[in-house]
């Protein structure tokens, strides 16, 4: 690679990683009991809490693994902006590469749309396993799109890396390589027939998984604004407050002229690409938004965020071979810095909630168990769900950690703790819950408005109801 052409790659990166650095701590919801469990884990290995226990996993552990091994050296800071910035980099690259692969050339006009996504709705909900394995799979689809042996040899050990980090990402990167391998054999007049055949299989999955396990669906929901976005996989830039619609738009708008182009060029139905695409617009409506598996106590959520995702990357890779014109692509950089000016304004806003959190737990005695169930109030994702967590690393701990009761991670509960509280208490914490003689005290983070903090710690008693918590925090553009 010459210099010249490496040159915009490393700005590309630079700038990818701003994110990751702008703020004190990188503000993705889940990714704060990523971080306190990597930590608890090592408590637990370490001797220091009973009745807990760390199980042999494979699958949905890597992001887990690479935090536990950073904590103890890089401390909290540059272990998340270690794990989660090479997630970041795996995921938008792989996402570049296999575009490029498909379209014969690089999709540098693409390049904003691309980076939204990365730093989109499902990096912020904080699937971090979900997500590098997502990662892991472009990387796998690009080196497979057109197979040798040489890719066959490189894309096994991402396979192996996927694997480890999700199950579900390779399922679908493998489902996507045999639709493709299996379309490309037939004569395109007759390749409808197999669109339609991959859209009645889709039906015979949801069938199936409806009539074997509990599950959430709303054609309701699926035909509102929400359910609308949904389909488009506009919905990965939708964060907070109204004011993202405003970046919904503009990303539609792109998307829509590229995909007009797109028809344009005619032959879009004997497009294999164009049926992927389609297929996981399918699977967006008719999958369950959430199922209960009976090994867990905790269900597979956010089904339709994760499918929404995919969507939106394989649109990216249909319309990739559009002429588009340089005003689209000015257009995009727009959007894409309006989204991310108000994805720092919201960071900062958390940021700064979190740090009078951790300064309140602070305060505690080593070992005390605390509980936050706040809300920010009329936001379409709440980022303060699990911002406790971190706050408690190495001070606390989090009695409302859904992690260990779940059965669906490494950490499980195999005795008498006082460190977590059952799977029916964390769901109660949500709304209040009394704590009990056995338990007490708990300490709840509250609503102080009168002492002229936002945020107070409160030590609850036997008898008492922890307290909940609704307030504004992300940045309201009416404000």
């Amino acid at each position: 690679m010459s210099i010249r052409r490496g040159w915009p790659i490393l700005g590309v990166t630079a700038a990818l990683l701003i994110p990751c650095f702008w703020q004190e701590h990188i503000q993705a919801g889940d990714l704060s009991s990523h971080l306190y469990n990597a930590w608890l884990a090592g408590e637990i290995q370490r001797g220091a809490v009973a009745g807990l226990a760390v199980v042999p996993l494979w699958m949905n552990v890597l992001s887990d693994w690479a935090l536990e091994a950073l904590l103890p050296r890089l401390g909290v800071v540059w272990t998340e902006r270690a794990v989660v910035g090479a997630a970041v980099l795996v995921f938008f690259w792989g996402a570049f590469r296999l575009i490029h692969v498909a379209a014969g050339r690089p999709p540098w006009r693409l390049a904003p749309c691309l980076a939204m996504l990365t730093y989109g709705l499902v990096f912020h909900i904080g699937l971090l396993n979900f997500y590098l394995s997502t990662g892991f799979c472009l990387w796998i689809l690009a080196l497979l799109w057109r197979p040798g042996r040489q890719r066959v040899l490189l894309a096994a050990p991402l396979a192996v890396l996927a694997l480890l980090a999700h199950v579900l990402p390779l399922a679908w990167a493998a489902l996507a390589l045999g639709y493709r391998w299996l379309v490309l054999r037939i004569a395109p007049d007759r390749r409808v027939a197999a669109l339609a055949a991959g859209i009645a299989a889709l039906a015979l999955v949801r069938t199936a998984i409806t009539l074997q396990f509990p599950y959430r669906w709303s054609l309701q929901e699926m035909t509102s604004l929400t359910g609308l976005i949904e389909l488009t996989g506009a919905e990965q830039v939708w964060m907070f407050g109204a004011k993202y619609l405003i970046v919904v738009a503009g990303l539609v708008i792109v998307w829509v002229v590229l995909f007009l182009e797109r028809t344009d060029q005619g032959g879009a139905l004997a497009d294999p690409v164009v049926h992927l695409w389609l297929l996981q617009v399918a699977a967006t409506l008719l999958l369950p938004f959430e199922i209960a598996l009976p090994q867990y106590q905790h269900p597979l959520t956010y089904i339709t965020q994760r499918l929404s995702l995919l969507a939106a990357l394989f649109l990216c890779v249909m319309v990739a071979g559009s002429p588009g014109r340089r005003a689209l692509t000015w257009f995009s950089a727009l959007v894409a810095a309006l989204f991310f000016g108000f994805l720092y304004a919201d960071d900062r806003a958390f940021s700064i909630a979190e740090k009078e959190i951790t300064e309140l737990v602070s305060a505690l005695p080593p070992g005390q168990r605390v509980v936050a169930a706040i809300t920010d109030s009329g936001a379409r994702l709440n980022l303060l769900e699990h911002m406790i967590d971190r706050a408690c690393i190495g001070r606390c701990y989090s009695y409302g950690n859904y992690e260990p009761p779940s059965a669906a991670f490494r950490i499980r509960v195999v005795g008498p703790n006082r460190i977590v509280a059952s799977e029916a208490v964390v769901k109660e914490l949500e709304t209040g819950h009394t704590v009990t003689p056995e338990e007490a005290p708990v300490y709840a983070v509250c609503g102080c408005p009168d002492s002229g903090h936002r945020f107070c710690l409160r030590a609850v008693a036997a008898g008492e109801r922890t307290c909940t918590l609704s307030l504004p925090v992300s940045v309201r553009l009416s404000e």
